[in-house]
């Protein structure tokens, strides 16, 4: 039988041989949906990058407690961070579900001026971040954060990231792996909405330290340009940790 995987708060403490209660969402999943009984056996996650390989000891109406028997460093995370800056779209669903199998550990929405769907179901998005953490084995999901205005986001990008990396579908020449710092511990990656972005915002970004890139020379839908671009970057941050970068 698969071992599936349920989160628990950020924080938790999960020690090896203390019991956790699992309550919510979680608790209807398993014991509801999936039907756990006890004796399963399941992986608890807290966010802090490790597997807590458990064991169901008992279940009651609403809650069922499991018993912390090992832990393991979960090898699916990037040692990397990667931040998606992402200009509110209608698809904002699949752009979260695909950027959190990549990797990325947050995705903060902003608002561009050719940004048309500026209310996001927050809610929503979370719940497509859980599952799809779930369903790649990943030891954290990624935090779904409130659009905001466009400058604001770029200043932020740069100062959180140690590098920010900016796709702009009229950009001709400079690729990820071309401008990729190999030495930088996090990374920003910056996707436009559906209207694309305006020489003002490209220019800003440029003057604050961000690195413009192309991802070719087809103008991609905004949703395709997220996963385009977050893939490639994860898939430069995994070849640098292979080579000791």
């Amino acid at each position: 039988m698969e071992i599936k995987r349920f989160f628990v708060d950020n924080g938790t403490i999960l020690s090896l041989g203390t019991s956790k209660v699992v309550t919510g969402e979680e608790f209807t999943h398993a014991v509801k949906v999936c039907r756990y009984k006890v004796g399963y056996k399941l992986i608890l996650s807290n966010g802090d990058g490790y597997d807590y390989f458990s064991t169901v000891t008992s279940i009651d109406k609403s809650s069922f407690t499991c018993r912390v028997d090992e832990r393991k460093k979960n090898e699916n995370e990037l040692k990397k961070r990667l931040i998606l800056y992402l200009c509110a779209i209608e698809r904002s669903d699949l752009a979260v579900q695909k950027a959190t199998e990549i990797g990325a550990s947050e995705i903060r929405l902003m608002i561009s001026v050719f940004t048309n769907a500026k209310k996001q179901n927050l809610d929503r998005l979370n719940k497509i971040a859980l599952e799809s953490a779930k369903q790649c084995g990943r030891a954290l999901v990624p935090k779904i954060y409130e659009p905001i205005p466009y400058e604001e986001a770029i200043r932020d990008a740069v100062t959180r990231a140690d590098q920010t990396i900016f796709c702009y579908e009229c950009a001709k020449e400079g690729r990820i792996a071309d401008v990729m710092d190999p030495q930088a511990d996090c990374y920003a990656l910056v996707v436009g909405s559906e209207g694309g972005f305006s020489a003002e915002e490209v220019a800003l970004a440029e003057r604050l330290g961000a690195k413009v890139v192309t991802l070719g020379r087809r103008i991609l839908r905004a949703e395709t340009a997220c996963i385009a671009g977050l893939a490639l970057l994860a898939d430069e941050a995994e070849r640098n940790e292979n080579s000791g970068n």
